[in-house]
């Protein structure tokens, strides 16, 4: 697991914390991050409250700096939690959304204006079923007759692109980030090849099932933590407790992997 403590380095003075607007700044960051602290201790988050938490942060219209870095990091970091959670109760709407179900994709059709957002949770070929009579005949007026634009990412391949594209977070989070991305995903995928008996869901099925099995699936659970939530929130006070130095995120290198 990463050491938070080796993502930083000195760099000089830049009135991070001088003048009004640097206080002003900062006085807005630290609000959110105690927001932040709320939701981790409540566990009330979920991806419509991390929306509008990333969404309070880009209203700050921060420079790429500590601070930043560090608060987005935290929005990750409990965006990971949640979907690691979603997995481990095999919630599998819940990790699509978050993983892999695009927030807004729009349909243009060839000759009308405008567009057609899709309805996140049905099919394409459901949600304009009656453009033809047969389930073919809609899927070959999609193929030629639409063009699909994905507007929002699903939030976490969102987030990882914000933290790669901030020019502070260093590639050895940016790695343990994927790592726990992979996780989930892997174990939302063993989850849906497993066979449940009928009528059996699958915390009905842990309770009953045989200790081999039950050590094989517990072995495969995410079970994240708020270990470097936290760590991250002692990182951001050292930023507001600095006056001549100002920690920062290794700069990112342009290697780092790439969600979706």
């Amino acid at each position: 697991m990463v050491v938070v403590e080796n993502f930083y380095s000195r760099l000089p003075d830049t009135g991070f914390l001088r003048g009004k607007p640097a206080k002003g700044h900062m006085r807005r960051l630290v609000k959110l991050n105690a927001l932040l602290d709320r939701d981790a201790h409540l566990s009330r988050f979920n991806e419509p409250l991390l929306e509008e938490r990333l969404r309070s942060l880009e209203e700050i219209n921060p420079m790429r700096d500590a601070g930043y870095g560090l608060t987005l990091a935290r929005i990750n970091e409990l965006g990971l939690l949640c979907a690691g959670n979603y997995a481990d109760q095999y919630e599998v709407q819940g990790v699509g959304d978050l993983l892999f179900n695009p927030r807004r994709i729009r349909v243009h059709i060839r000759g009308i204006p405008g567009s057609v957002v899709k309805e996140r949770h049905m099919g394409l070929t459901e949600q304009f079923a009656d453009v033809a009579g047969t389930r073919e005949g809609v899927i070959a007026w999609l193929r030629d007759a639409t063009i699909i634009e994905i507007e929002k990412k699903p939030l976490l391949p969102h987030l990882y692109d914000r933290l790669q594209d901030s020019g502070v977070v260093s590639l050895q989070y940016l790695d343990s980030v994927m790592d726990r991305t992979r996780k989930i995903a892997d174990l939302t995928g063993f989850l849906a090849s497993a066979y449940f008996p009928r009528g059996l869901d699958f915390h009905r099925w842990m309770g009953r099932a045989g200790a081999a099995d039950k050590k094989l699936v517990e072995s495969k659970l995410c079970r994240f933590d708020t270990k470097i939530f936290f760590e991250l929130s002692n990182d951001f006070q050292r930023v507001l407790q600095s006056k001549n130095l100002q920690p920062a995120f290794l700069g990112k290198m342009d290697t780092a992997p790439a969600i979706g």
